[in-house]
C-alpha cells in the first residue's frame, strides 16, 4: 500500500501539481499517521480534490467520471454494503455485462478493487471522482422511500397505535432520524410531517418548493410525532393546541424550529431547518448587485437611524438582517435583538425571545431594550403602530435600528409606516434606507440549455431578450431532475437622501416617491431580476413568480407563471 501511495505522489509531482519539497513533507506526515496521501495533501493545502482527480485520470488513463451528470443503474448502489462504500469512498453507478462501474477517489487501491470483486462477484471497472462528488452522489441517489420502507418492515404486525413516546431503536425513532438527517443532507429549508386520511406524508421544501419524499402508515404517526415533540421539548400530552419547540443538532451546526398544529387527521408538524454556519451570514455572500451592496454598506455605516428590510414570508429577510448584525457586531458596541423566534444564535449579540404569554411583546421588549444602553437594535418584525413608534423614537434618540416589515417594495414600506400612524416628520427625520428582496430559483449550472426568447421574455426583458443567450431548465441528477439548483436574491435598495426626506415630510403620494426613486436611478426588483435572467442565472417566469403583483403590466401572461 505504501508503494501505491508513493506512486500517487509521484504522479502529482510529474504533473506539476506538487514540488519535491511538498511531496517530501506529505510523505513524512504520512509515515506518522494512518491517513491516505490524498487526504494529507488536502489538509496541507498542497492540492485540491479536482487537481488530484484530474492528474490521476490523465496519468493512469482511467476515465474521469462526472457523477452529477450520470444516470445511475437501478440497484447498482445496493450491490455494495453502505459501510464499505462509506469507508473506502466508492460509488457504484452502473452494472453492465457482468461488470460493475465504480467511481473511486483512488483507482490505484488494488485491495479495494479486489474486495469489490469478492463482494459482488463481478469484474470492476474503476473511474476517478473526488470525495465531494462521491458524497453528493450518495446523498442524491439514496431512495428515501426505500429507506422508509425498511423502517416500516420493522413495525410489529397487528400492533395498536401508541400514544406514549417510543423507545430507542423503535421504528418511530428510526423514522424520525431518517426524516431529519436526510432533510439536512438534501439542504431542505423545511420539513412537513402531515397526517392524511390513509398515511403520514413527509414533504421537504427544496429551493422554495415543496416535494413529496416519503410516506409512512398511520400506525406509525403517533410514534413519529411524539418522538419529534420529545426532541423539541414540547408537551406530548397536549394535542389540541398549537405548540412551538426547538431541536438542536450541535454536531451538525443545525437548529430546528418545530411547530405543531391540530388538524382533522391529527397533529401536523412543520420543522424549519436553520443552518448555523457563520460564513453564511457574511454580507458579501448575500449575492446582491454591486451597486446595491454599495448602498447597503452606506446604510450600515450610519451611526443612527432606521433601516427596513421588507418582503413576503420566505424571501430571506431574516438571513439578511442577521448578516447585517454580523457586520455590525463589535466588542465596543452593544447589539440587542428582539425576535420571534430567535432563529440564529450570534456570538456577541444579546438576543431576546418574544413571549406574549409572559407579557413580553415586541413593543414591551423594545421598551426594555432601550434601558439597556444599546448601540444597535434589531426588531424581528414591526407588526403594529406601537412597535413602529417605539422603533422610530429609538432611531431618533441616537440608535441604529433594524426592522423587518411585510410590504411589496421599498416605497411601500414608507407608506405602510405612515398608515400605522407615524408622523411624516418623524419618519423623514429617522429613516436611513429600505431594502426589499425576493428569492428565486437558480438554473442548474450542469444542465441548463440555451433557448430562443418566448413572448414572456420579450414582454419582460424588451429588446434585450434578443441580445444575449437565454436559458431554460432541463433536469439532471445534480438537480434531482428539477432543472434548478439553489436560490439567489433579487433586491431593491432605496437610500434616503435629503430630497426624498423632504418628499416624505411633505406627505407625497406613493406614485410621487416611486417617480423620484426612479429619477435617482434606483434599481427596482424587476430590473434586478431581469439582470439575473440576462446573465443566464434564472428564467423570466421565475422572476415574475417572485415579483408579480395585481398591478403588474404583464397581467395578460399571469396564467403562464
Amino acid at each position: 500500500m505504501s508503494a501505491t501511495r508513493k506512486r500517487l505522489g509521484e504522479l502529482l509531482r510529474d504533473g506539476g501539481i506538487l514540488t519535491d519539497d511538498q511531496l517530501g513533507r506529505a510523505l513524512e506526515v504520512q509515515r506518522k499517521s494512518d491517513k491516505r496521501l490524498g487526504e494529507i495533501l488536502l489538509d496541507l493545502g498542497f492540492a485540491d480534490e479536482e487537481q488530484i482527480a484530474d492528474a490521476l485520470a490523465s496519468h493512469l488513463e482511467v476515465p474521469r467520471v462526472d457523477l452529477d451528470q450520470l444516470v445511475v443503474t437501478p440497484g447498482a448502489i445496493t450491490l455494495i454494503p453502505e459501510e464499505f462504500a462509506s469507508r473506502y469512498s466508492v460509488f457504484p453507478w452502473k452494472e453492465e455485462d457482468s461488470c460493475l462501474h465504480v467511481a473511486m477517489t483512488d483507482p490505484l487501491d488494488i485491495q479495494v478493487i479486489d474486495d469489490l470483486r469478492m463482494l459482488t462477484g463481478l469484474n470492476v471497472k474503476p473511474y476517478v471522482a473526488t470525495l465531494s462528488e462521491i458524497r453528493r452522489a450518495r446523498r442524491r441517489h439514496e431512495d428515501l422511500q426505500e429507506s422508509a420502507d425498511r423502517v416500516i418492515k420493522e413495525l410489529p404486525r397487528d400492533e395498536a397505535p401508541k400514544e406514549e413516546p417510543t423507545v430507542v431503536d423503535s421504528p418511530g425513532v428510526q423514522a424520525v432520524e431518517l426524516i431529519l438527517t436526510q432533510a439536512v443532507r438534501r439542504e431542505a429549508s423545511d420539513i412537513h410531517i402531515e397526517p392524511q386520511e390513509d398515511s403520514l406524508r413527509v414533504r421537504y421544501r427544496l429551493d422554495g418548493h415543496l416535494a413529496d419524499v416519503m410516506r409512512f402508515p398511520l400506525q406509525l404517526a403517533p410514534d413519529i410525532i411524539s418522538r419529534v415533540k420529545v426532541m423539541a421539548d414540547m408537551d406530548i400530552t397536549e394535542k389540541r393546541r398549537p405548540q412551538d419547540g426547538r431541536i438542536e443538532l450541535a454536531n451538525d451546526g443545525v437548529d430546528m424550529r418545530v411547530s405543531s398544529l391540530p388538524t382533522i387527521h391529527g397533529e401536523k408538524l412543520v420543522i424549519r431547518i436553520l443552518n448555523q454556519v457563520a460564513s453564511f451570514l457574511e454580507i458579501d455572500r448575500l449575492g446582491f448587485q454591486p451597486e446595491s451592496m454599495d448602498l447597503v454598506r452606506q446604510m450600515l455605516h450610519q451611526p443612527y437611524g432606521l433601516i427596513l428590510v421588507t418582503g413576503p414570508t420566505g424571501s430571506g429577510k431574516t438571513t439578511t438582517l442577521y448578516a447585517f448584525l454580523n457586520q455590525l457586531s463589535r466588542p465596543e458596541r452593544n447589539v440587542i435583538t428582539v425576535e420571534d423566534p430567535v432563529e440564529f444564535r450570534l456570538p456577541g449579540v444579546n438576543q431576546v425571545q418574544v413571549n406574549p404569554r409572559a407579557g413580553l411583546t415586541f413593543a414591551a421588549g423594545l421598551r426594555a431594550v432601550l434601558r439597556q444602553d444599546p448601540d444597535v437594535i434589531m426588531v424581528g418584525e414591526v407588526r403594529d403602530g406601537e412597535t413602529a413608534e417605539i422603533a422610530i423614537r429609538a432611531a431618533l434618540t441616537g440608535h441604529l435600528v433594524l426592522c423587518t416589515l411585510h410590504t411589496n417594495n421599498t416605497v411601500g414600506a414608507l407608506i405602510r409606516l405612515l398608515d400605522m400612524g407615524i408622523e411624516p416628520y418623524l419618519l423623514g427625520a429617522t429613516i436611513t434606507g429600505v431594502l426589499s428582496q425576493r428569492l428565486v430559483r437558480a438554473l442548474c449550472p450542469r444542465c441548463k440549455e440555451q433557448r430562443t426568447p418566448d413572448p414572456v421574455d420579450l414582454r419582460f426583458l424588451g429588446p434585450r431578450a434578443e441580445t444575449v443567450p437565454l436559458y431554460r431548465e432541463r433536469g439532471c441528477p445534480f438537480c434531482n431532475g428539477t432543472g434548478f439548483r439553489g436560490r439567489l436574491a433579487i433586491e431593491e435598495v432605496l437610500l434616503i437622501d435629503g430630497e426624498i426626506r423632504q418628499e416624505i415630510v411633505a406627505g407625497s403620494r406613493e406614485s410621487q416617491l416611486v417617480a423620484l426613486a426612479e429619477k435617482k436611478g434606483t434599481l427596482f426588483l424587476r430590473e434586478s431580476g431581469a439582470r439575473r435572467v440576462l446573465a443566464g442565472l434564472t428564467t423570466s417566469r421565475e422572476v415574475m413568480r417572485a415579483v408579480y403583483t395585481i398591478d403588474d403590466s404583464l397581467e395578460a401572461d399571469r396564467e403562464e407563471f
